[in-house]
């Protein structure tokens, strides 16, 4: 027959409760430390870039006075200043959103956006064939350097997929980058009542904002 009263096995119970949660407690306050050492940062040197010395052309065929511009080929994500060591040469770019801005404020969003490949501390071009419809072109004669709209620029949200060195663990960094457009149309947009139709040429150059 046992002497011990209901009150020592209660204290009991509690105190090899309270052993075996102290372990527990110990390796939950030391996960944080060791994830936190040795996994990658995404960096903070990535930055436009362009191809082809920033020149760039695009066309609309404008009707009812809209129509689309497309630019491809000549944006791209500069990391040539970043540090090599800390990433694996190939990383993977995935273009999110681009925006472009008229002249006259409105702002158009862009599709054909794309995915590629490029090789970390070079110049890569982004993927893709931006397309931005919708846009309004008003009625009258485009000549250079004096258009009565025109794109002014372009910004882009791009998914940088790396894989940090020497953990080797994958990190998505999202990255904005902004282009200056200098760009002018030749042509002419007939009058509204006659179609607002037309072909516009643009020629210039994109400028990175840094």
């Amino acid at each position: 027959m046992s002497n011990e009263t209901p009150k020592s096995i209660e204290r009991r119970r509690v105190l090899r409760g309270a052993a075996w949660a102290t372990p527990v407690l110990a390796a939950a306050i030391g996960t944080p430390a060791a994830a936190a050492s040795g996994g990658p940062v995404c960096p903070t040197c990535i930055q436009p870039g362009v191809l082809l010395g920033g020149a760039t052309t695009s066309q609309s065929v404008v009707v009812g006075n809209t129509g689309a511009l497309a630019f491809a080929g000549v944006f791209g994500m500069d990391s040539s200043n970043c540090n090599l060591n800390l990433f694996q040469p190939l990383y993977t770019s995935i273009v999110t959103s681009a925006t472009l801005t008229m002249s006259d404020g409105s702002t158009h969003a862009g599709t054909g956006l794309g995915t590629a490949t490029g090789t970390f501390g070079q110049i890569g071009a982004l993927p893709g064939t931006w397309l931005f419809s919708g846009i309004n072109f008003p009625s009258g004669t485009y000549v250079l350097n004096n258009n009565p709209v025109r794109p002014t620029r372009v910004t882009a949200t791009v998914n940088v997929i790396l894989v940090g060195l020497p953990s080797l663990l994958q990190i998505t960094c999202p990255v904005t980058l902004t282009w200056d457009l200098n760009v002018f149309a030749t042509g002419v947009i007939t009058p509204a009542f006659l179609g607002g139709t037309g072909t516009l040429n643009y020629t210039g150059t994109a400028t990175p904002v840094l």
